[in-house]
């Protein structure tokens, strides 16, 4: 069964932009160079600074697996002076997906 990561951060004030920028870059690689992650969606309120990302990946292995690379290190370095706080991260079942 599919795994879904749900991976929310608040940005500091001001932030929002360069936060959600950087979230996007890093997620579109992310996507691009690894077959087990199919599809990635972020999300955002600019108003209270939330940026959220989604990834759909084929095992939890996969998507676990994402957490030790240099690479996921490196973006946490970048994002961690724009954000107020611990990002959250939630893994879930994918149950459904609806589409046109």
């Amino acid at each position: 069964m599919k795994t879904v990561i749900e991976f929310t951060m608040h940005a500091n004030p001001g932030h929002y932009d360069e936060l959600q920028e950087t979230y996007s870059q890093w997620a579109e690689g992310m996507q691009k160079t690894h077959a087990g992650l199919h599809q990635v969606l972020i999300v955002g309120d600019p108003a209270s600074g939330l940026v959220r990302g989604i990834g759909i990946f084929d095992t939890p292995a996969e998507a676990e697996g994402l957490n030790s690379e240099e690479t996921f290190a490196d973006f946490n370095t970048k994002a961690a002076p724009l954000m107020a706080g611990s990002p959250e991260r939630v893994e879930l079942q994918l149950v459904h997906t609806f589409t046109r």
